[in-house]
């Protein structure tokens, strides 16, 4: 639903082909960013700005269709302005209940296509609009990023086309990047004192792109639409091994996808920006059935479930008794993960598990069942497979494996957010490239992976404190990040151990409930088993507590990879989430996003002896008022959490 406030639209300013303008400029609505808009010998070219200081230039800007070059060479028709300022609702929350679209606009339109520039007060985006009836062959979309190569740079890179977008961030010199490896965006580079983010949205029928460092910054890159495909890793997927010479063959009658720049100041800025999800095409159907959520999940915790008189594991007993566990702890959710189905066959069941019965049960007890399949099967077998999903009342899915973003696996990804959307199923895409504006379209894509997350403890030590504090400022910024927390088996790095059955995770326990504040997705995973939470109830109270979804967000304070602090409401209670990575750290925040009134935080904070046992914490509780602050000690690799309440 939108909420207008106001639309001003300057009528287009007529120009003949020889008087066309050598260079248009664009100002945000804030006056601080600015875009010169020029063509040359190769193309458009972008000269971005922050406080009237050159942040970068993108060169060469232009896409090949049908052996043609839309460049801006000739043939301009006109120059179209206009400023847009309204207020936009969420169907599904995010950061907040509603944001403000707020930008000013020009077009600059040719025979056959637009080139549309917009500038926010967060950053810049432009995209092609064609506007043929004829079917043409897209077989280049160009644009060089250009930056001093001394400019530091936060890169997730990777040599294939195909991968599972799941990388370490490298910290780098722009220059000294390796020019044959590609980087899967959001790509960050500090320019000029600012941070610059880039990465794109609204992709549809369409490949994802990557960026690949040429020296002096990055070329865009973009996998060819395939033309032969074999599987890989047995059943579980199918690459492409053969391209085609075009990343698709479309009608020209259609948008190109955003290239999208964010500029902030510093760091903790980022987490007021949503211009991915701002710049997408958004839904006009009826969503109210949706219902976000936090879910408990059996596979990462290897159904290690103990005290118990049935054998746990994938069978039905286990499943009812998550079910029965969620109900009783008010999660919304339970996720039964691999082995509840043939591995080929999504429409026979597994001899020990009876799913339409565990469905029935969890109906009774106000409980939703999503369950996992593999995106082959889910292709081969997306209508047969989800109408009977559907018929035994199952509430979501997560897809894995696609491990691909070229235009075959974009379109999949659409055809099962439409499908999914006519069974009112949510859905949590892994093994998924990172997002790109999809779910304003289709808000039932509640979440994806994108990202190297927490199952990765399960036999890595790749998920350190460090990358844990750097993917909610780069990551996260894209899109609802499913990173799947909620361990209760909490170590400091030289203390970690690979255990496939019994996993922990690197940092305190304070740490991982800060991640249910910082980390932001509508469907938000508890990894660990009910026997952990059990034996932790101190913990498991604030875990009933935290919701998934928020009605306002407030950046604190924080740097990239080293620590974080974030404010977060919903209704009337305040969610507080801290993080650090290294060396043990005092904070103080203000409470001045407070209103008026008196309120009663519960704290919780690192123990004295978490820099040598993770899981080391304490609970305390104070009176506040938006006049007070909350000072703490965060242990090396540590957290704190809080809940603040209202006193009536």
């Amino acid at each position: 639903m939108k909420k207008l406030v106001f639309i001003i639209v300057l009528a287009g300013i007529a120009l003949s082909v020889n008087a066309k303008p050598k260079v248009v400029h664009v100002l945000s609505p804030d006056m601080k960013n600015s875009v010169s808009v020029s063509t040359d010998v190769g193309g458009f070219r972008l000269q971005i700005s922050r406080n009237q200081a050159v942040v970068l230039n993108v060169n060469d800007v232009y896409m090949g269709v049908n052996s043609l070059k839309w460049d801006g060479a000739s043939g301009l028709k006109s120059v179209k302005k206009k400023s847009v300022d309204n207020v936009l609702d969420y169907v599904v929350r995010r950061k907040c209940a509603s944001i403000r679209e707020n930008y000013n606009e020009v077009a600059l339109v040719y025979d056959d296509y637009r080139f549309v520039v917009r500038v926010y007060s967060d950053g810049v985006a432009w995209r092609f609009e064609g506007t043929s009836q004829s079917v043409g062959k897209i077989e280049k979309d160009n644009a060089h990023f250009s930056f001093a190569p001394e400019s530091m740079s936060y890169t997730l890179l990777t040599k294939d086309l195909q991968n599972w977008f799941e990388e370490n961030y490298t910290y780098s010199q722009v220059g000294t990047l390796p020019s044959d490896m590609l980087s899967i965006m959001p790509v960050m580079v500090r320019s000029g004192g600012f941070n610059v983010l880039i990465a794109e949205s609204d992709v549809y029928n369409y490949s994802g792109a990557y960026l690949q460092p040429s020296g002096d910054g990055f070329n865009s890159v973009r996998a060819y639409y395939p033309a032969e495909e074999q599987m890989f890793d047995g059943t579980n997927k199918r690459y492409a091994t053969k391209r085609e010479s075009y990343i698709v063959e479309d009608c020209l009658n259609r948008t190109f996808p955003w290239k999208v720049v964010g500029l902030f100041d510093d760091d903790i800025s980022i987490f007021s920006s949503d211009l991915i999800w701002l710049l997408a095409e958004k839904t006009k159907e009826d969503w109210s059935w949706i219902r976000p959520g936090k879910v408990l999940w059996d596979w990462w915790n290897h159904n290690n479930i103990y005290g118990v008189d049935f054998k746990a594991g994938i069978n039905t007993a286990t499943y009812m008794y998550l079910v029965d566990y969620a109900a009783s702890n008010g999660f919304e959710y339970v996720l039964i993960d691999e082995g509840w189905s043939a591995k080929d066959d999504l429409l026979t069941l597994n001899p020990e598990t009876d799913i339409p019965a565990v469905c029935r049960y969890a109906e009774q007890k106000g409980v939703g069942v999503c369950l996992w399949a593999k995106w082959i099967n889910v292709d081969r077998q997306l209508d047969e497979a989800f109408d009977l999903m559907a018929s035994w009342g199952v509430k979501g899915v997560k897809i894995d494996f696609m491990d691909r973003n070229d235009a075959v696996m974009v379109n999949f990804y659409e055809r099962v957010a439409k499908k999914a959307a006519q069974c009112h199923f949510l859905v949590d895409f892994h093994g998924s490239y990172p997002p790109d504006g999809m779910r304003a379209k289709y808000p039932n894509l509640m979440t994806r992976e994108g990202v190297l997350g927490m199952e990765y403890n399960k036999w890595s030590e790749r998920c350190t404190p460090e990358h844990q504090l750097i993917i909610p400022y780069l990551r996260q910024w894209v899109g609802p990040m499913d990173y799947t927390p909620g361990a209760m088996l909490n170590a400091q790095p030289e203390s970690f151990r690979i255990n496939e059955c019994e996993p922990m995770c690197q940092g305190t326990r304070c740490q991982n409930l800060a991640m249910y504040v910082v980390y932001e997705s509508p469907l938000q995973m508890l990894s660990d088993s009910p026997t952990k939470y059990e034996e932790n109830l101190g913990c498991l109270e604030f875990l009933r507590a935290v919701p998934s979804v928020w009605d306002e967000t407030v950046p604190l304070k924080g740097s990239i990879g080293k620590d974080i602090a974030i404010a977060r409401r919903s209704g009337e209670t305040w969610y507080v989430g801290a993080m650090n990575a290294g060396d043990a750290e005092e904070m103080e925040l203000s409470l001045e996003f407070l209103p008026e009134g008196r309120y009663v935080v519960d704290i919780y904070t690192d123990g004295v002896n978490a820099d040598l046992n993770a899981r080391d914490w304490k609970r305390s509780s104070m009176e506040v008022t938006r006049k007070s602050s909350l000072r703490f000690i965060m242990s090396r690799n540590g957290g704190m959490a809080g809940i603040i309440r209202k006193i009536k």
